[in-house]
């Protein structure tokens, strides 16, 4: 049955916060520390379209050594695979089931549908490794609501917005992406799943990689991916409150607990449940720091 009103509660604790994902190419084993050292919130070794085709069963090779060989680290380390219904798809499927590998997720590139994510699990078996849906078409956008409730294990969405582009027959800017941004952070919500938006092309201006993020985190998106290690921090640090927003959160709350739960006005605007929830996701997330303050960013305790 699908949901059709706010939960009661909602996960607020975040031991794993997964803000950027940061992409390194898995025909550059020697760029996959280096990735590692950002403190990306996850990193995702890329097998699809940074790999030339001749080097795709050497660059499998390396990516899933170096991802058991890597033990803990603070990034979540994953991987993307060549698309799933390919015959180099089901290669790196088998490759990680065969070999026993535990990546922290697997993304699947270009996914149409429900089906191909519970063919993916008919491959790698019992293997308990969360999926990363990427979606790219049209028809993907349309399918998003199934696709992010196919299994469990989905868990996140990402826009390949790109591809989408080039699908749609639109620019790939803001205002053209606008719907179908909207559509795919509505899904994930809905299945309160991860949502990852397409990485910005901006290596320089990181005020505006910051601000692409801040707009997106608007429109539902819980994390933005990224194509170069300048871009992990301002991604990251733009997903933090500000002091400001954390002293207005810490305000509600005290508000809604001395009210008992009952709508209450705080600074001239009413305040019920949902901005309840809503600060308190604040107050969880301003444990990992604050935008305005100092840029050191470490993970909850």
């Amino acid at each position: 049955m699908l949901p059709n009103s706010l939960p009661n509660s909602l996960s607020l604790s975040l031991p794993n916060p997964r803000r950027c994902l940061l992409f390194v190419p898995g025909a550059r084993p020697d760029r996959f520390e280096k990735a590692l050292a950002t403190n990306a919130d996850q990193v995702c070794i890329d097998l699809e379209d940074a790999v030339p085709l001749a080097d795709k069963v050497t660059a499998r090779r390396a990516t899933l050594d170096f991802i058991a060989a890597a033990g803990i680290c603070r990034s979540e380390l994953g991987l993307r695979i060549n698309r799933a219904t390919t015959d180099l798809g089901r290669a790196d499927l088998v490759a990680i089931a065969s070999g026993g590998f535990r990546p922290a997720f697997v993304m699947l590139p270009k996914v149409e549908s429900a089906e191909e994510i519970l063919g993916v699990l008919d491959v790698l078996n019992h293997a308990e490794i969360p999926l990363i849906a990427q979606l790219e078409s049209p028809h993907a956008v349309f399918e998003a609501r199934l696709i992010a409730r196919a299994t469990r294990r989905v868990q996140a969405l990402m826009f390949g917005g790109f591809d989408y582009a080039v699908a749609a027959r639109i620019k790939p800017a803001y205002d053209g992406w606008l719907w179908a941004r909207g559509m795919i952070a509505a899904a994930a919500a809905e299945a309160e799943i991860g949502v990852i938006d397409v990485p910005s092309l901006e290596i320089k201006d990181l005020a505006e990689v910051a601000l692409d993020t801040q707009r997106v985190m608007d429109l539902g998106f819980t994390n933005k991916s990224a194509i170069h290690p300048a871009q992990v921090d301002a991604i990251q640090r733009a997903f933090l409150p500000t002091s400001h927003e954390l002293a207005y959160a810490e305000k509600v709350v005290a508000a809604m607990k001395a009210a008992d739960g009952a709508a209450i006005a705080v600074d001239g605007k009413l305040v019920d449940r949902p901005i309840e929830l809503a600060a308190l996701r604040v107050i969880e997330l301003a444990k990992l720091g604050l935008r305005d303050k100092d840029s050191k960013l470490a993970r909850v305790a």
